[in-house]
C-alpha cells in the first residue's frame, strides 16, 4: 500500500503539532475512514491496512495495537451506523483534503469512551472486556472450593470466613 498519511503529516495539515492529543485509535480511524470513502474493497482490510499503515510509524506493543484496532472499530462502525460517515462525505464535496479536514474535525469532535461504553452496553459485555462482578465473585469462590478439595492450605479458611461474613450479613 502507498504511503497514505502520516501522523505528523496529518497534525500539520491540519495545523496541529503532530498528533498529539489525538489517541492512536483516532489516527487509525481516520485512516480508516478515508479509506472506505476513497477506495474499493472492504471496510475491513481498510482497517488492517489503516493500523497495519499507523503502526508501521510508531513503535507500539502488538496489545496496545489490537486494542487501538478494537476501538477504532467501534468508531467506524458508529460513523457507518448513524450516517455522520455520508454527512462527512457529502460536505467535502469530492475534495480528498475536504474529505481528510472533515474526518479530523469529527474524530476530534467524538468521545471515544461514550462509543466504547455504548458499545459494550449493545454487546451486553459478551465480548471482550471484563465479565461483570458477579461472575468473578462467583469463579473465585469456585476456585477457592476447588482449591479447598485439593487440600491448599488456607483455602479452607478462606471458605469459612467468607460463609462467615455471609451469615453475618
Amino acid at each position: 500500500m502507498d504511503k497514505v498519511y502520516t501522523p505528523t503529516e496529518q497534525g500539520e495539515a491540519y495545523g496541529k503539532p503532530g498528533s498529539h492529543g489525538r489517541s492512536f485509535a483516532k489516527d487509525i480511524a481516520e485512516l480508516a475512514l478515508f479509506l472506505d470513502l476513497t477506495s474499493s474493497g472492504e471496510s475491513g482490510a481498510h482497517l488492517e491496512a489503516a493500523t497495519a499503515e499507523i503502526a508501521a510509524e510508531r513503535r507500539t506493543p502488538s496489545t496496545t495495537v489490537k486494542r487501538c484496532a478494537s476501538e477504532a472499530r467501534a468508531l467506524i462502525g458508529f460513523a457507518h451506523e448513524t450516517g455522520v460517515l455520508r454527512e462527512i462525505a457529502a460536505r467535502a464535496d469530492g475534495s480528498d483534503w475536504g474529505l481528510r479536514t472533515e474526518l479530523a474535525a469529527w474524530l476530534d469532535e467524538v468521545s471515544l469512551a461514550a462509543i466504547l461504553k455504548q458499545r459494550a452496553l449493545r454487546l451486553n459485555r459478551s465480548r471482550g472486556g471484563r465479565p461483570p462482578s458477579k461472575t468473578r465473585t462467583l469463579r473465585a469462590v469456585e476456585e477457592l472450593v476447588e482449591f479447598a478439595r485439593a487440600g491448599r492450605p488456607g483455602a479452607l479458611d478462606e471458605l469459612r470466613s467468607i460463609r462467615d461474613l455471609i451469615a453475618a450479613s
